[in-house]
């Protein structure tokens, strides 16, 4: 990814904030000489200095069987977007888009049924454990679950490298800064919203 150095994003703190905050990632896989995707949940942790994704597909979804094949597969992971008019600027300027995003690269492999078993048993517990009646992995029998993992297949990334954008009108001056934030919170949608509260954190003095 393209990303000139005023934009790029390294804390892992802000990266580890943004898979959290959009955890439905892409998952890109190349399938004899073209590339094929699939869109998936991911989990995301640490172990050690080391940073894994693991997630499942359905079984009849061939990624699984090319992606560990590759020596490296991407996973793409999109934040707050917005588009910036030109004519909130004071000069004459061109518009642009304000985003966060984050490619992950990493080697994949396969799950084994135990450890799909801990991960799926975390992802629901994850999602559901604050709902009320949520149907949190000890809540469902197991003839049920024994019959509904047969049909996914569990991966596994450790991750090599993250190249990630923080792209938040950081070029532009304290005026149209500010008027960029503005608009933004005009607006009322929670994307664009997003977006200005991100802004507010790279500049607190556009309160």
């Amino acid at each position: 990814m393209y990303i000139p150095k005023y934009y790029r994003l390294t804390d892992r703190d802000e990266i580890g904030a943004l898979l959290a905050f959009s955890p439905f990632g892409t998952l890109v896989a190349v399938d004899g000489g073209a590339p094929i995707a699939v869109h998936m949940p991911f989990e995301w942790r640490e172990e050690g200095e080391r940073l894994i994704l693991e997630g499942h597909v359905s079984r009849g979804n061939r990624i699984w069987r090319v992606a560990p094949d590759n020596g490296e597969v991407l996973v793409m992971f999109q934040g707050p977007h917005a588009y910036i008019s030109s004519s909130w600027y004071e000069d004459p300027n061109v518009p642009t888009w304000n985003y966060l995003a984050a490619h992950v690269y990493g080697s994949c492999c396969v799950l084994t049924d135990d450890q799909l078993a801990v991960a799926m048993r975390q992802l629901l517990n994850h999602y559901e454990a604050g709902r009320p009646q949520g149907r949190t992995w000890e809540a469902l029998g197991d003839a049920f679950l024994e019959r509904e993992m047969r049909g996914i297949v569990g991966l596994r990334i450790e991750v090599s490298r993250i190249e990630a954008a923080k792209k938040m009108s950081q070029n532009r001056n304290a005026a149209d800064f500010a008027h960029i934030i503005e608009k933004l919170e005009e607006s009322g949608r929670a994307e664009e919203q997003a977006v200005a509260d991100i802004m507010r954190q790279i500049r607190p003095e556009s309160r």
